[in-house]
């Protein structure tokens, strides 16, 4: 099945009571993966109708569904914790249904793009192994943070603002949001210099920014999900040093492991993907690293 869109059973399905609670799904047939994609956004925007459409190739003979989450706003108190369970619910309910229509699913691939590859990673490294219902083969992390630690990679990004301070004051609003440090402490995250692991209080947040952080679940001794990174060197939302830390670290397990950097057009964190209007696909034509990573893909259809 080649197509511009995945061509859906069923749309806004919902796993939840939050109206963001909800998932588009394609069957497939018989026994069957399933694999569910995790928009980007910075975990405060997007939305599951913009997703790759080299996805559509995969609609005929497995599951395929875009799910959305609950996001960070001003107006909740939504953390990383809230969109991952948001995934475990959409992957159990998901699973219910494909049994309702005739379809087993072997297992999940999870694929995401920016913060949907982080939540991807971070779901498959860790909570997963909370519910024994859901197996992850393997996960797909495109241009996604893998390291929240990496203070000199993330504080240089001209991405979130034009000067180092303006990117530390939106770096530490996002560690507030995305981890539980002020829940349980009352507090806000302070980031207050370049090199923040160096600054005199951050040991009060180590913990925070580590939980949240893939690299901290990789062991010598648990093999993780097979994960494929796709990352550009020129990207200006999240440091190319992230996956290399991952990778550096997977090179030292059995995790089976990859990471593929486009070069050209696709040198930045779109990928080389072309959107022509919100809420829509995004298309990728002509790439070299979509095929590469297709392929890798496709060695886990067994």
């Amino acid at each position: 099945m080649r197509s511009e869109e995945l061509k859906w059973d069923f749309q806004n399905v919902p796993y939840g009571p939050d109206p963001s609670q909800r998932f588009d799904m394609a069957c497939g047939k018989n026994s069957v993966h399933g694999i569910v994609y995790i928009h980007g956004g910075a975990y405060f925007k997007g939305s599951r109708f913009e997703y790759p459409t080299f996805l559509a190739d995969y609609g005929g003979n497995n599951l395929t569904a875009t799910m959305d989450y609950r996001v960070i706003n001003a107006d909740n108190q939504i953390h990383i914790g809230d969109i991952l369970c948001d995934v475990d619910n959409a992957l159990l309910k998901i699973t219910e249904l494909s049994k309702e229509n005739g379809s087993n699913i072997k297992d999940f691939i999870l694929v995401g793009h920016s913060a949907g590859g982080h939540i991807a990673l971070l779901y498959a490294y860790k909570h997963c192994q909370q519910n024994e219902n859901v197996k992850i083969a393997a996960c797909v992390s495109m241009a996604g943070p893998t390291d929240f630690t990496d203070d000199t990679g993330w504080s240089s990004m001209g991405m979130w603002g034009e000067d180092v301070e303006t990117r530390l004051t939106f770096l530490s609003w996002m560690g507030t949001r995305l981890t539980d440090y002020q829940r349980l402490t009352g507090n806000p995250m302070m980031l207050t210099q370049f090199d923040w692991t160096k600054q005199a209080n951050y040991s009060e947040y180590k913990k925070y920014i580590e939980d949240i952080s893939p690299v901290t679940c990789v062991s010598k001794t648990r093999q993780l999900p097979a994960t494929l990174l796709i990352h550009a060197r020129g990207d200006d939302q999240v440091p190319y040093s992230n996956p290399v830390r991952l990778i550096s670290l997977l090179d030292e397990t059995s995790t089976p492991h990859k990471l593929i950097t486009p070069g050209g057009s696709a040198n930045d964190h779109m990928l080389g993907g072309i959107v022509f209007a919100d809420n829509t696909p995004f298309i990728f034509r002509n790439q070299p690293w979509v095929d590469e990573a297709k392929a890798w893909v496709e060695s886990y259809f067994r």
